[in-house]
């Protein structure tokens, strides 16, 4: 048994009823008042559940392959996507999203001074917070200060600086003129390094009934 598991099976206390097999699972230290004739509307319920959701496990691990046929049809067939059948009225559509992502520290180094006028920078502590921002005492917001500040503040409260890395997370979230940055780049202005933009395409494949 892994340690997840356990520490699952931890948080519930096992009460037993008159069915065979059955056991509730109640949280620990309460004494649960609760008729027969409900549990066994509740067993009934939980088990219908559990039956329905086996079989949609298992459709689905079967639609996997499925999928990605489909998917591989599409690719291969510029402009494909999808079918209709009257006869068994569905429509399936085929469609690929292509995603964009940016490399912050490149993005940085090809924009240059241009940098700040194409983007804003949020640092993601629990709260969203204005890179650049600067408090009433004149200290500008930023990764190393906010990280700094918050260490402390942990390391006050008790603890230690080799358990901040494993409690504290921050990140900075960035949102991107894209019209702007891509203006610039074909007026030459600027010269995206390698690496810098990427993308990636996701398929995603729907059905529908054509009538209902």
């Amino acid at each position: 048994m892994d340690k997840v598991e356990k520490k699952r099976k931890e948080r519930f206390e096992v009460f037993p009823t008159e069915l065979p097999g059955v056991q509730l699972r109640i949280e620990p230290g309460v004494e649960l008042d609760i008729l027969r004739k409900t549990i066994e509307g509740f067993y009934q319920l939980a088990k219908q559940f559990a039956e329905v959701k086996f079989q949609i496990d298992d459709l689905d691990s079967q639609q996997t392959p499925r999928r990605e046929e489909i998917i591989g049809v599409a690719k291969e067939h510029e402009g494909l996507r999808g079918l209709t059948s009257e006869e068994d009225n569905f429509v399936l559509t085929v469609t690929p999203r292509e995603k964009i992502i940016w490399n912050r520290e490149l993005l940085k180094k090809s924009m240059g001074i241009a940098y700040p006028a194409v983007t804003r920078e949020d640092l993601a502590v629990n709260v969203a917070i204005p890179v650049g921002f600067v408090t009433e005492k004149g200290v500008t917001i930023s990764e190393e200060v906010m990280a700094d500040a918050i260490g402390e503040a942990l390391v006050n409260l008790g603890i230690s600086k080799e358990d901040l890395a494993k409690v504290m997370r921050q990140e900075v979230n960035l949102t991107l003129d894209e019209e702007k940055v891509t203006a610039m780049v074909n007026q030459g202005r600027v010269n995206l390094i390698e690496g810098a933009k990427t993308s990636e395409i996701t398929w995603t494949v729907r059905v529908d009934r054509l009538k209902k």
